[in-house]
């Protein structure tokens, strides 16, 4: 149940460690938000919520696609 998930960017009230996962699925263990935003944008991605309430929370690499409306 993702309670609370499913906002990129939205890291606020999310305290100062966060568990994070890569984009494949593979668990990097536990970060300072900063530094797992720091790798997220190194890939050129976003930190995207997975489950808010878990302690810590678990957040996601994930690359955003944005469609270009002609």
């Amino acid at each position: 149940m993702n309670r609370g998930a499913g906002v990129p960017g939205g890291l606020a009230n999310l305290g100062d460690t966060v568990r994070v996962i890569d984009r494949d699925g593979t668990d990097l263990g536990l970060m300072i938000v900063a530094e797992a935003q720091k790798l997220a944008s190194e890939q050129g991605a976003e930190l995207f919520v997975i489950e808010r309430i878990a302690k810590p929370p678990v957040v996601r690499i994930v690359v955003v696609c944005k469609a270009r409306m002609e």
